[in-house]
């Protein structure tokens, strides 16, 4: 009796799950991948792949802490876009332990990252993604992030190529 019990209990929570949590598991994960995309095509120095996984007024904020204060730059999705597209050493930005917000049309992946050039360590910070799910897929809309050259803790994901 206790295993019918059992199996009567677990196929009422297989059809009482609701259909969003699976949907909202997909869009989580959809939104991560449009996030990895832009970092194989900064490896890649593809900035037509770049250009293609953002919105068209997409927008880019860099932070990074000084003595006088914090630096803020900006540039739209199109130069950044152009000045990865140049050829020029290579890059490797890698996150880990994403945080995943996604309500509808709307998702932001909040990480952390570390960036290298040339196999070497440039810096580290948070990255701060909005992207919007759109008839093409999840498309970036603006990424926020601070770069940090000191104190970065190491990385889980171990030395680039290691």
């Amino acid at each position: 009796m206790r295993k019918f019990g059992a199996t009567l209990l677990l196929a009422a929570v297989a059809t009482t799950t609701p259909a969003y949590v699976v949907a909202q598991d997909d869009a989580e994960a959809g939104a991560v991948a449009a996030v990895q995309a832009l970092f194989d095509a900064m490896a890649a120095r593809d900035g037509e792949a770049i250009r293609d996984l953002l919105t068209d007024g997409a927008v880019f904020t860099a932070t990074a802490e000084s003595a006088d204060g914090v630096e803020v730059r900006e540039s739209t999705g199109a130069e950044f876009a152009a000045s990865i597209g140049q050829p020029g050493p290579a890059l490797l930005e890698r996150m880990w332990e994403p945080h995943v917000m996604v309500q509808g049309p709307l998702a932001v992946v909040w990480t952390p990252y570390d960036f290298h050039v040339d196999s070497q360590f440039s810096h580290c910070g948070i990255d701060a993604v909005s992207l919007v799910h759109t008839d093409e897929g999840w498309k970036i809309s603006s990424i926020a992030y601070t770069r940090e050259r000191d104190g970065c803790a190491p990385s889980p994901l171990g030395p680039p190529g290691g």
